[in-house]
């Protein structure tokens, strides 16, 4: 069988056309607990009406019984949210002598594709589990300049600033440092150190620097920000703390339109998470308009233990306990708080220094295409290379994270890791 694209193009249909949405690993648990909302298919924008005070056109008539004059009714507050999908295109390519010295039979390029497009796969959706919850926010703040100078460096991220998994599988990969906004530099990742919270960075080839890197430079990705803007959507860290402009509203004295965030230490004596602070933080959330709701608490690995020395005062025994869960007790512990039942869900690409308390029902994933291998056309995005011999082959997502109700958003800061 001839290694050629429409013989790819077939295999790939056959295999991939209708099971990309099975295929989402399941350490991206944000990406998977936040549906896209296939509904309402986003234009130019996504808007939805939002209701920011409750009506207070009353007349108070006192116990006479007299024909009292009526007060001016007082039309209740609403706004326009708004919000954009951002785009996200990701290319991969493989030569065609690969394809064909792993084998000639169709076994043999089966496996190749199930290689290239279970990676690219993987790729993607790391990438949108980092803007999930940091998106518009930057990947790590350096802490220190280990060792280096223009060309090559080795920098420390703060210990508050460090995800192991928005670091994992990123060497080769390209990221910019911003200094006050402005790309002083891009480098490409050579490797890191999930012990040291050390990131070995050289110049991106052909990219010119300024200047080298210093303390406090905020590392993005490359692209997903620019000197004047930011490329990726607004994750839940932005969201939670936003108190100025959110979605295309004014939101600075509008608390029902804001998150809620919660200091569990304090920037100079950060310290561990405990049940009673995130119980504080559901009662913000309380105070805002939080119901009787199930939420979830995101946090770093590194600050599950801590948590577990109180797990037993807390747990949610039901019908549904085993010993069996209680045991191993890795994925999730629930335990009941005034707002009903928090779940306690471990992620590496939480950062050490925060967590996140989410009513995941109010938060959807909006835009015009979820991730997909297909051009608006219906065919695949694959194909010969015009000038390589070889194939590319091409993953692309347009969708942003959206709520209408950012007061069902809490971040805690200011931790610490036993």
């Amino acid at each position: 069988m001839a290694n050629e694209v429409s013989t790819l193009n077939g295999l790939f249909k056959e295999r991939y056309a209708d099971s990309v949405k099975e295929l989402v690993p399941d350490h991206v648990k944000l990406y998977n607990a936040v549906k896209f909302d296939t509904s309402k298919k986003v234009g130019d924008s996504y808007n939805e009406p939002v209701i920011l005070s409750l009506e207070s056109g009353f007349t108070y008539g006192g116990e006479e019984g007299s024909l009292f004059d009526l007060n001016d009714v007082k039309e209740f507050k609403m706004r326009k949210a708004s919000i954009k999908a951002r785009e996200l295109v990701l290319r991969s390519a493989i030569s065609i002598g690969a394809l064909s010295r792993s084998g000639s039979d169709k076994q043999a390029i089966e496996k190749a594709m199930d290689l290239m497009v279970g990676n690219m796969l993987k790729s993607v959706y790391h990438r949108l589990e980092v803007q999930m919850f940091y998106g518009q926010s930057g990947i790590g703040i350096v802490s220190t300049d280990i060792v280096g100078g223009a060309a090559s460096e080795a920098v420390k991220i703060q210990a508050s600033e460090w995800a192991a998994g928005i670091w994992n599988g990123t060497t080769g990969s390209e990221v910019d440092v911003f200094r006050a906004g402005t790309i002083v530099a891009t480098y490409e990742v050579e490797g890191y150190s999930l012990k040291d919270r050390s990131v070995s960075l050289k110049k991106a080839a052909g990219v010119l620097g300024a200047a080298e890197i210093a303390e406090n430079d905020v590392i993005y990705f490359r692209g997903a920000a620019t000197d004047t803007g930011k490329n990726e959507f607004l994750g839940v860290h932005g969201i939670s703390t936003e108190t100025s402009n959110l979605f295309g509203i004014s939101n600075a004295t509008e608390p029902l339109f804001q998150g809620s965030i919660v200091e569990v230490g304090t920037d100079a004596t950060p310290v561990v998470l405990s049940f009673a602070k995130i119980e504080e933080g559901i009662a913000a959330m309380v105070e805002k308009g939080l119901m009787e709701e199930e939420v979830s608490c995101y946090v770093n690995p590194k600050q599950w233990n801590s948590l577990l020395t109180e797990i037993d005062a807390k747990r949610s025994y039901d019908s549904s306990y085993s010993p069996a869960k209680q045991e191993a007790g890795t994925r999730e512990i629930t335990f009941h708080g005034q707002n009903g039942n928090i779940k306690v869900i471990a992620s590496t690409f939480v950062k050490e220094g925060f967590s996140y308390l989410i009513c995941e029902k109010d938060l959807k994933r909006i835009g015009s295409e979820e991730v997909t291998f297909k051009r608006p056309d219906g065919e695949e995005y694959l194909e010969l290379l015009e000038n390589k011999h070889g194939i590319e082959m091409r993953c692309y997502t347009d969708q942003a994270l959206f709520t209408a109700r950012p007061a069902s958003l809490c971040v805690l800061k200011n931790i610490t890791v036993a």
